[in-house]
């Protein structure tokens, strides 16, 4: 499960990551598009957007990583839950006995 987690952080770390190189790449083209002395050709512009495509899909499938991990991070804490249960059921029967509900007074 621990490593689950450090799995998990790492993920979030990683994509977080990428969005940060997103958002840089995104600003510096426009603050190019904004020099109007600066030529912009087409194929620069068609690189970048790909760019920006690759890196999306990238993330796309960190995020469903991320998913993924979180699902399994659930289902073990439940079966975690249930077995601290089943045992909890077995002492109480084990001090109380297996018919007899405690009586508060």
């Amino acid at each position: 499960m621990e490593s689950a987690i450090v799995h998990l952080e790492q993920s979030v770390q990683k994509a977080d990551g990428k969005l940060d190189m997103i958002a840089w790449q995104i600003d510096s083209f426009e603050k190019e598009f904004q020099d109007p002395d600066n030529e912009i050709s087409v194929l620069r512009l068609l690189r970048s957007v790909t760019q920006v495509k690759e890196e999306y899909q990238t993330l796309r499938q960190d995020i469903l990583e991320v998913q993924q991990l979180q699902k399994q991070l659930s289902e073990s804490l439940r079966a975690q839950l249930l077995q601290v249960q089943g045992h909890f059921n077995i002492l109480r029967n084990k001090i109380v006995g297996p018919n007899k509900t405690p009586q508060l007074k």
